[in-house]
C-alpha cells in the first residue's frame, strides 16, 4: 500500500513539474560575433515539458514570431524569427501554442517500399534506401542499402549517383571504413568487390515529422562477411523547412558491439563518403555533361584540395545547363576537426576521412561519434552564404532560458 502512495505521489509531482514548466518563459538570444538570419535554434530547457504542445516564440519588443517545436522534453527548437547584426541580444517569449489549429509540416517522409522519400514542400530532397538496392547485371556483391541517393537540389537536379559507371561500391551519401583489421583479418566495408564486408540497414527506428525539423532515426550495420556484425551505426537526420535551399544535418555514431578492437588502419580514403551526379562522371559516357568543382574553407579547388583539412567542402557543377551543388559543415566535436578530405582526382567523389592523418580504434564496446551539416543550394556556391551557415553550425548563438 505504502508502494501505491509513493507512486501517486511522485506522478502527481512529475505532472506538477510538467504543468509548471508549460507556464510561459523567456529565452534570451545572443548573436555573438556573427550575424544571424533564418538560425535554427536549439533551446536546452531546464526541466521537462510536454512533447505534444506546440509554442509560440515571440520577440517581446519586435512583436515577430515562430513556432517552436520539442524534439524531446528538454530540448526546443525554432527558426529564429529576425535578423540579427553582431553583438545583438533578443527576448523572446515562449508561451504554448492555444490554438486548435495544427501547423504545416514543410518536410514530409513518405514510407516506400524501397526506403523513405524525404520532401520539403512537396519537393524530393533525398531517398533513404532501407531496402537492398542494385541495378540489373551488377554482380550480386554491390547490392547495398542504407545510403542516401538520390539528393536533390531546389531546381530538381539529382546531386549525387547510386551505383556509378566505373565505380559500383560507390552509393551516394555513404559511410564506411576501408582498410581495417578485426580479429587479425583485413576488413574492407568500402569495397564491395573485395568480398570482405559491407555496410546494411537495419530498420527504421523513428520518424516524426514537425514544422521547425522532421527528425529520422535509422540503425545500420557494418559487417564483416567473415565475423559478422562488427559495428552497428545509428544516423540521426534532422531536416530544417527552407526551400529556395535545403538544409539537414546528418549525425552518426557507430558502436562497437563485439568483445574485440577495430583498427582502423592509415589509409587515404574511408569514412562519410559523397558521391557526384553521373553527369560529372566521365566515365558515364551516356550521362556524362561535364567535370564537377570541389572548393574548400581554405580555399583549395578540385584535386588540389586532396589530402587537405577543410572545415567545409563544396562541390557543384552544370547539370542539364543548371548548376547546383552541395556544401558539408564539418563540427568541432568531431575527431580529428578539421577533419583530412579525400577528393579523387578524376572521378566525382569526395570523403571526410581522418583515417588520413593516421590509424586509431574503436574498442569494444565504444563509440565513434560525428556530425555533419548538409546545405543544398542552387546556382554556384556563394562563399558569404556558406560561411554565414557555417557559423550557425559550429558556433550558434548563444541562448539562455529565464
Amino acid at each position: 500500500m505504502k508502494g501505491i502512495q509513493v507512486l501517486c505521489i511522485v506522478s502527481l509531482l512529475f505532472c506538477q513539474l510538467l504543468q509548471a514548466q508549460e507556464r510561459p518563459f523567456t529565452i534570451e538570444v545572443q548573436a555573438g560575433k556573427y550575424a544571424r538570419y533564418n538560425t535554427p535554434i536549439q533551446v536546452n530547457l531546464p526541466k521537462p515539458i510536454r512533447t505534444s504542445a506546440w509554442y509560440s516564440i515571440k520577440n517581446t519588443k519586435t512583436g515577430k514570431s515562430a513556432i517552436g517545436q520539442l524534439l524531446d522534453s528538454v530540448t526546443l527548437v525554432f527558426i529564429l524569427p529576425d535578423s540579427m547584426g553582431p553583438g545583438m541580444r533578443n527576448t523572446y517569449l515562449a508561451s504554448k501554442n492555444m490554438t486548435k489549429k495544427t501547423p504545416v509540416n514543410a518536410v514530409t517522409v513518405a514510407q516506400r517500399k524501397e526506403g523513405l522519400q524525404v520532401s520539403v514542400k512537396d519537393k524530393p530532397l533525398f531517398f533513404y534506401h532501407t531496402q537492398e538496392a542494385l541495378p540489373a547485371g551488377d554482380s550480386p556483391y554491390y547490392r547495398r542499402s542504407g545510403f542516401i541517393h538520390p539528393l536533390n537540389s531546389p531546381g530538381g537536379q539529382i546531386l549525387t549517383d547510386g551505383f556509378p559507371v566505373g565505380h559500383t561500391h560507390q552509393h551516394g551519401i555513404m559511410n564506411a571504413w576501408t582498410r581495417t583489421t578485426f580479429r587479425k583479418e583485413f576488413v574492407d566495408f568500402w569495397n564491395q568487390q573485395s568480398k570482405k564486408g559491407t555496410v546494411e540497414h537495419i530498420e527504421v527506428s523513428k520518424v516524426k515529422e514537425g514544422p521547425v525539423v522532421t527528425e529520422l532515426r535509422v540503425k545500420l550495420r557494418h559487417r564483416s562477411l567473415l565475423h559478422g556484425e562488427v559495428l552497428r551505426e545509428m544516423w540521426v537526420i534532422r531536416v530544417y523547412p527552407f526551400h529556395d535551399y535545403y538544409l539537414f544535418d546528418l549525425i552518426s555514431e557507430e558502436r562497437n558491439v563485439t568483445t574485440d578492437t577495430l583498427i582502423l588502419e592509415k589509409y587515404h580514403y574511408g569514412g562519410l563518403a559523397f558521391r557526384g551526379s553521373s553527369h560529372w562522371n566521365d566515365q558515364d559516357k551516356k550521362n556524362y555533361q561535364g567535370h564537377w568543382n570541389i572548393l574548400t574553407s581554405e580555399g583549395y579547388r578540385d584535386s588540389l584540395a586532396n589530402h587537405t583539412h577543410a572545415r567545409w567542402v563544396d562541390a557543384s557543377g552544370a547539370i542539364n545547363g543548371q548548376v547546383a551543388g552541395t556544401t558539408v559543415f564539418d563540427h568541432p566535436v568531431n575527431f580529428r576537426y578539421p577533419q583530412p578530405i579525400r577528393v579523387h582526382p578524376t572521378m566525382p567523389y569526395w570523403v571526410y576521412s581522418p583515417v588520413v592523418d593516421g590509424a586509431f580504434t574503436i574498442n569494444p564496446g565504444t563509440w565513434y561519434r560525428s556530425q555533419y551539416r548538409y546545405y543544398v543550394h542552387q546556382n554556384a556556391p556563394d562563399t558569404a552564404t556558406i560561411t554565414r551557415f557555417e557559423k550557425d553550425w559550429v558556433v550558434p548563438p548563444d541562448v539562455t532560458v529565464k
